[in-house]
């Protein structure tokens, strides 16, 4: 691959690429030409395109994308192959959401967007609770994969299924710059909240970087969305502790 240019050098299309990307705010790698350019590089040499992370029947071949597989235990494949949603999503109504085209960070909105206050703080306590909900076996450390902002992870008591190894026990996270976050999920339910418009890949996910299940939620546009979206990290907490 050719050198990448300096900020000074680049031509007039990168620089108003850079803005744009520098517009999600910080998330994943530095928010600078630098971080950019990491970003850059990865999209043009291991990341799946901006729009196979949408696309149908991703997990019916986790032998060839699924990290991890060949360490697998069969119960812990059977795992990964099951749903841990308590019940069957509805389509989300509106026109599809979809994340920018940018490697990392995966946000759906830039920083400065309008965000809902009433919404927010719903989504935000209701995130909050599931920390108390699933207090035995959880726990609140800085993001590993974004850098900053809270995650939830898993304790290092309870077994990590090696199809989720490089999480580094981290589950979900919601990103402050927009709402949007990211959650491990099986195989059944990522393609549940795929199809059903609720989510997509990780443009990295199913790479050696990020495992097959790591998935980004939709900004929750209402409260009712915000309690479905609940409720998919709830089902990512229950996939990554059954070990």
């Amino acid at each position: 691959m050719a050198t990448l240019p300096s900020k000074h050098s680049a031509d007039p299309k990168m620089l108003e690429d850079y803005r744009r990307w520098k517009a999600m705010g910080e998330g994943g790698t530095r928010h600078n030409w630098m971080g950019y350019l990491s970003q850059y590089s990865t999209g043009k040499t291991m990341a799946f395109g901006p729009d196979d992370t949408i696309k149908p029947g991703f997990y019916s071949n986790p032998k060839k994308f699924a990290t991890g597989w060949s360490k697998a235990t069969e119960a812990q494949k059977a795992n990964a192959n099951q749903s841990f949603l308590k019940e069957p999503l509805l389509e989300r109504p509106g026109p599809r959401a979809r994340a920018k085209p940018f490697v990392y960070p995966q946000r759906e909105r830039n920083a400065a967007d309008p965000q809902d206050p009433e919404v927010k703080q719903a989504y935000l306590a209701a995130f909050e609770q599931l920390g108390k909900t699933n207090e035995g076996f959880t726990e609140w450390k800085t993001s590993a994969l974004e850098k900053h902002g809270r995650a939830l992870f898993l304790q290092d008591s309870v077994p990590l299924t090696p199809l989720a190894g490089p999480t580094q026990r981290e589950i979900c996270h919601i990103h402050s710059t927009d709402m949007s976050g990211h959650v491990t999920l099986s195989f059944v339910d990522a393609e549940e909240v795929i199809s059903k418009g609720w989510g997509e890949r990780h443009r990295l996910s199913g790479t050696d970087w990020i495992h097959i299940g790591f998935t980004m939620l939709y900004v929750p546009n209402t409260i009712e969305e915000a309690a479905v979206l609940t409720r998919i990290h709830q089902a990512g907490i229950d996939y990554m502790r059954s070990g």
